[in-house]
């Protein structure tokens, strides 16, 4: 089986990493689907905003990434929500996503 390095993320001071299995694999040649990606691939939180960015994939292999931007907790009123099949488009949104020009507008 081959094994992927964890995707290279530029994320801004302030954002802590809860837990990363967010893999430089793309979903159309990824050798072993079922093993990155699955529902919980990253999460960052902001404690000083209350801010968490969550990313997760639904669905099988015709499924997609799911970013979503949550503020209090409330998970059943996010305020950004970003869903797209290319990594390097989800690593784009979430370097920034968790630039405080673009947040700023939530606290």
């Amino acid at each position: 089986m081959e094994e992927y390095k964890l995707q290279p993320l530029r994320i801004n001071s302030g954002w802590t990493v809860e837990h990363n299995n967010f893999f430089q694999c793309e979903p159309d040649s990824c050798v072993s689907f079922v093993s990155y990606f699955i529902e919980d691939l990253l999460q960052l939180t902001n404690n000083k905003y209350n801010l968490i960015i969550d990313l997760g994939w639904y669905g099988d292999e015709k499924g997609s990434f799911q970013l979503l931007l949550i503020k209090n907790y409330n998970w059943e009123k996010p305020l950004e929500y970003f869903k797209d099949r290319n990594t390097k488009v989800i690593v784009e949104k979430i370097e920034y996503w968790t630039n405080y020009c673009f947040f700023q507008k939530y606290i």
